[in-house]
């Protein structure tokens, strides 16, 4: 029963209370004549209301628990309408959400629920209650956060909204707020007068990797995954390195491969060649348009939409909030036709609710280049070389006349002491500095964070460079059930390749060539006279003006909106734009060498390429999750994708400048002999429908299902669309009871997966293009067939299979990942060439399977593991193995494999044998008697002629393991790590051998060579040398001579830093927080194999540092 009081006017302080004493009289005897039973009534409340009154709320509750309520009317009239959303929820629990936010409060008193105003504080030690909600940082509501008074030791917990009330008794108290998973956070006791909070609770950085962050808007508890993921925080990227996240990455995780690419060095400007897991496909550039990337590289997401390498490679590093590599189909199949190569999901720091703060970084980083595989000869032994092979003598006397005059001006400048060192005229220390200021904050519904960033970078190669930068402007705003956020991005570059050309260039000039000044186009004075081919200054071709040069820009626009319909229930819509524009100028100077015999017209030439490209993107997913019974946990997404990528190239090379021209085209003669200007066009359409389902029972035994269905223009027109799917099992055995007694394993979990993904990297193979004859006829212009396409191309489908197993000891004090893979990829698309008389040069097709299989393993182990006292030292070993083999190829590339035979090319496409292994003919060596190279035919005979149909598979290319060892050490702010990286029993072909040593012609006698075709050559009977005769100057033949076999140890990455906090010096200079780190990377390297690194760009070592402040 209700009682309650009702006066118009306001009675006398006296008879109130009298009254109330009155009432609470009435109220024991009656409860003492009904002997109500609290336990026979429901003790939960289920409620669903929306702009109720608060009487209404109190019949509710009074119908469903027994409860009275007690009132005075006056006082409940100050009360606002309420939203309540409840389910089973405790009855205390309840009234805490019925009571938030309202001018009072409650009491429950057995089975009577008083209500009263909340009391004015009249004094410090009077109790009072304080009440709020706990958000976490994306402003969703924390049920379950533990919350504490210090001073008067009472608790609350926080309900499904977030709200909680706590008693207090103190004006000087300090509450505490606590939960798994979130940072603590102690505050003061607010004001008097001020009661309501708004907590926002930061998670910890440590549990980025108790979740899956798939890129599409899906994230999945790890727990509860059954895919392979590697997640690492942008500060453990920073730890390893500062110039960008694909150098660190390598060093953190065995499945991601940064293929070697000697050519091109450490040049600032190249992109590197990125695996994971294998290849996938064969890399023929006539199937990959000007548009289009490798077709082994993975799939990059940057904030949930697809990028490409150079955009991740100029990312701003502070700016990254995390990375995460998705590998098996589990993780991948959410990415249907896109993900064979793997994913890679980086995300950027979203704004954070909390007061206004300014942040800069500084990376500072200094560059030397490395010339320590190069072991070219002085002038002394190269002059010596040369009258060995025979270079200074000739067949009649006139001519030996003029050698003999050539030889002594050389030997005169020998004696005198001319040795120049060539190979570092072009080099220099690259200097390189990268800044970064950023705002965010914001409070309530708004939250924004901008940040703007240049880098400015100098390669080892004078005049090589990079300028990089971008912005940002990230909104969240947030009001009720609806979350809008916006990130608004641009970013731009300016490159310059160097004037000075290849770095082989200066490694083959002679050392008894005297330095000439760069005005001078000729270096020797005897090449000088006439009668022997000029020699060209290579610092003058440097000083004359060429240029390589590109600039690019880009602007992003992404999108999201995230509806929470209910509790278990959530649509999320997103959309990205961007535009982007490329300007690249190639100008070669007419007074460069390579001009020397062209005529006036034609000298100079300036090849100049635009091209632009236009997105869309366009997303809808819905997002169930709901716990059942306590014990089925299941999360459902439904998700519908479109997307549209134009790109439009252009480009012309004109010829024919004035020795003093600039490069402006307006200035050029004309068009190339026999060219025209060119331009493509390229629009590729896709969409998918895809559904995944994760389910748990018990949190012990969990399923992922993924089934995505996609459309793409990419592939045949009859086959526009082609189904992908995966499905995966786990099981978490450290949740068994038989395991409690296990105490020293603190996780271990099993799982599996299989399933089908694709891969889109290839041009627009589908559809025949026709070009137009640049010259008329009597029946006008003619049409030639550029490509035929391909209408019946099918998809390329990869079919994985994926165990591994996931366990964590002694309190996470080691940890040991382990991952068996097997990647089958069917319909291989493979380009054949067809005789000129067809009209069609190759034509695209399907044919033969590439199959791969590896194993990747991670330990980590922390002899000290102190982390409350901020003390661990941690040692990781990691390692990859893989092998690659094709199959049901059934001889259909017998004439791609001729043609690469004639060429001299290392690679076959054969049944049973890998995309790396290395072809050649096995060699016995060189015959001690005769100085001539001994070949092992195919009949088992040893012969001394060379016969290419005696070429076998002589060794692979691809490592027996890779990996990385790294020690960590943490002592307070202080921090250390290093690694080192190990390759074993890698077979490489040593083109040093092959170019400096041997293979030497009498043309290219005169460039310089490795000191070993002088020391380790044939030169008398008997002589026992891996290298032929040193007089033979013949062209020598790829044999298994040349293919040695490789073992690497080398110190990737060496860091130390400290971060300052706590400081007083720090609160007077306004500071937060300041962290430095000192780094050098590939400082050292270490090989059985002596080889050329670098060829047309130097290899560097570095040595950097990083500067992190945060302002109050």
């Amino acid at each position: 029963m209700n009682f309650y009081f009702k006066r118009l006017s306001r009675l006398p302080a006296g008879v109130s209370k009298i009254l109330l004493a009155m009432k609470f009289t009435i109220l024991l005897l009656t409860v003492a004549v009904l002997q109500v039973n609290a336990s026979s009534y429901g003790q939960t409340v289920t409620l669903k209301k929306r702009n109720a009154t608060l009487i209404s709320i109190f019949e509710e509750i009074r119908q469903q628990t027994g409860y009275d309520f007690i009132y005075i009317d006056r006082t409940v009239e100050k009360a606002g309408l309420i939203d309540l959303d409840l389910k089973q929820v405790p009855l205390k629990e309840a009234l805490i959400q019925v009571f938030f936010n309202q001018p009072f409060t409650f009491q429950i008193d057995k089975n009577a629920i008083i209500v009263k105003s909340r009391p004015e504080l009249v004094s410090p030690n009077q109790q009072r209650i304080v009440s709020g909600k706990v958000v976490d940082e994306k402003g969703s509501p924390l049920e379950g956060v533990n919350v504490q008074a210090k001073i008067s030791r009472t608790n609350s917990r926080t309900v499904k909204n977030g709200a909680f009330s706590i008693q207090i008794k103190d004006d000087n108290d300090q509450l505490t707020f606590s939960f798994v998973g979130y940072d603590t956070q102690t505050m003061n006791v607010p004001a008097k007068g001020t009661n309501l909070l708004n907590i926002v609770l930061k998670a910890k950085v440590g549990d980025l990797d108790n979740i899956v962050i798939t890129g599409i808007g899906i994230e999945r508890k790890k727990e509860s995954f059954t895919g392979a993921t590697a997640n690492f925080s942008g500060t453990e990227l920073k730890v390893i390195g500062n110039n960008n996240i694909i150098a660190s990455l390598r060093a953190l995780d065995p499945s991601f491969m940064q293929i070697e690419n000697n050519q091109v060095g450490s040049n600032p400007n190249a992109l590197p060649n990125i695996e994971v897991r294998g290849q996938t496909s064969i890399p023929a550039s006539n199937l990959r348009s000007e548009f289009t990337a490798d077709p082994n590289l993975p799939l990059f997401i940057l904030d949930g939409f697809e990028t490409n390498l150079r955009t991740i490679v100029d990312l701003d590093m502070n700016i990254v909030a995390s990375v995460t590599i998705l590998k098996d189909a589990s993780s991948t199949a959410l990415y249907g036709s896109r993900a064979s190569n793997g994913v890679v999901v980086v995300e950027t720091i979203k704004p954070k609710s909390g007061k206004v703060k300014l942040s800069y970084s500084g990376d500072f980083r200094v560059e030397t280049p490395d010339l320590r595989s190069y072991n070219m000869m002085n002038a002394t032994e190269k002059l010596e070389f040369e009258r060995l092979s025979g270079r200074y003598t000739a067949t009649n006397v006139r001519s030996q006349l003029g050698l003999d005059s050539l030889y002594n001006s050389r030997l005169a400048n020998v004696v005198r002491g001319v040795n120049t060192y060539w190979l570092d005229k072009p080099l220099q220390t690259g200097f390189s500095n990268r800044h970064s200021v950023s705002v965010r904050g914001g409070e309530g519904t708004i939250l924004f964070d901008l940040g703007v960033n240049i880098k400015n970078t100098k390669g080892t190669m004078i005049g090589s460079d990079r300028d990089d930068w971008g912005g940002n402007l990230n909104l969240n705003y947030r009001t009720g059930k609806i979350n809008v956020s916006n990130r608004a991005s641009f970013v731009g570059s300016k490159s310059n390749e160097t004037p000075y050309g290849s770095f082989s260039t200066w490694v083959n000039m002679n050392p008894y060539y005297e330095y000439a000044p760069v005005h001078e186009r000729f270096i020797d004075s005897v090449q000088r006279a006439g009668a022997f081919p000029l020699i060209m200054n290579p610092l003058y071709n440097a000083s004359i003006g060429s240029f390589n040069r590109a600039n690019n820009f880009t602007i992003n626009n992404n999108l999201q909106i995230i509806y929470d319909v209910m509790p278990s229930l959530r649509i999320t819509a997103g959309g990205q734009v961007s535009k982007g524009n490329l300007l690249a100028d190639n100008f070669v100077s007419p007074r460069h060498s390579q001009f020397v015999a062209t005529e006036a017209a034609r000298k100079g030439s300036l090849n100049r390429r635009t091209s632009s490209s236009f997105s869309y993107t366009a997303n809808l997913m819905a997002t169930y999750a709901k716990v059942f019974a306590e014990k089925h946990t299941i999360n459902m997404n439904f998700r519908t994708e479109i997307s549209e990528n134009q790109s439009r190239a252009e480009g012309y090379k004109v010829v024919g400048f004035q020795p003093s021209s600039n490069g402006n085209p307006a200035f050029a003669f004309g068009y190339e002999e026999n060219s025209k200007p060119s331009a493509s066009t390229q629009i590729v359409r896709r969409n998918s429908v895809l559904a995944s389902v994760n389910y748990s029972y018990l949190q012990k035994y969990n399923a992922d299902f993924n089934f995505n269905m996609d459309g793409s223009t990419v592939f045949g027109s009859n086959n526009l669309y082609s189904p992908y799917y995966s499905g995966g099992l786990s099981w978490n055995v450290h949740r068994e009871a038989f395991m409690k007694k296990l105490e020293w394993i603190s996780m271990l979990r099993l799982r599996a997966n299989m399933g089908v993904t694709g891969n889109q990297n290839f041009g627009s193979l589908s559809e025949s293009i026709y070009n137009y004859h640049p010259d008329n006829n009597s029946f006008g212009q003619g049409v030639y067939l550029g490509s035929l396409g391909a209408p019946d191309l099918e998809w390329q489908r990869t079919i994985q299979t994926s165990v591994g197993m996931d366990l964590s000891t002694f309190g996470n004090r080691g940890s040991l990942q382990f991952n068996a893979y097997r990647k089958k990829t069917e319909n291989l698309i493979v380009e054949a060439s067809f005789p000129s008389s067809t009209g069609v040069g190759s034509y695209p097709f399907n044919a033969g399977e590439l199959n791969v299989e590896g194993l990747e393993t991670m330990i980590n182990y922390s002899p000290i593991y102190r982390p409350k006292d901020q003390v661990v030292l941690t040692f990781a070993v990691m390692g990859a193995v893989s092998r690659m083999v094709y199959s049901n190829f059934n001889n259909k590339l017998k004439n791609l494999n001729q043609n690469l035979q004639n060429s001299k090319s290392l690679i076959r496409y054969k049944d049973g044998f890998g995309p790396r292994d290395i072809w050649a003919v096995p060699s016995l060596g060189i015959d001690p008697a005769t100085g001539r190279e001994l070949f092992w035919s195919k009949e088992g005979q040893q012969t001394f002629i060379y016969n290419s149909d005696d070429i076998i598979r002589i060794g692979s290319g691809q490592p027996l393991v890779e990996g990385t060892m790294r020690g960590s050490f943490n002592y307070k702010g202080f921090n250390a790590n290093a690694v080192l990286r190990y390759v074993l029993q890698k077979d490489q072909m040593n083109y040093a051998l092959y170019t400096k040593v041997e293979n030497i012609s009498s043309l290219n006698v005169e460039s310089n060579k490795d000191r070993r075709a002088l020391y380790d050559r044939w030169q008398n009977i008997g002589d026992v040398r891996q290298f032929k005769a040193i007089s033979a100057v013949i062209n020598s033949p790829i044999s298994s001579r040349f293919i040695q076999t490789e073992n690497t140890i080398s110190l990737e990455s060496l860091s130390l830093g400290y971060e300052f906090s706590r400081k007083a010096w720090l609160d007077k200079a306004k500071m937060s927080s300041l962290r430095i780190t000192a780094f050098t990377n590939d400082i050292f390297y270490s090989s059985t194999v002596r080889r050329e690194r670098g060829i047309d760009y130097p290899y560097s070592r570095s040595v950097s540092m990083s500067i992190s402040v945060t302002f109050k």
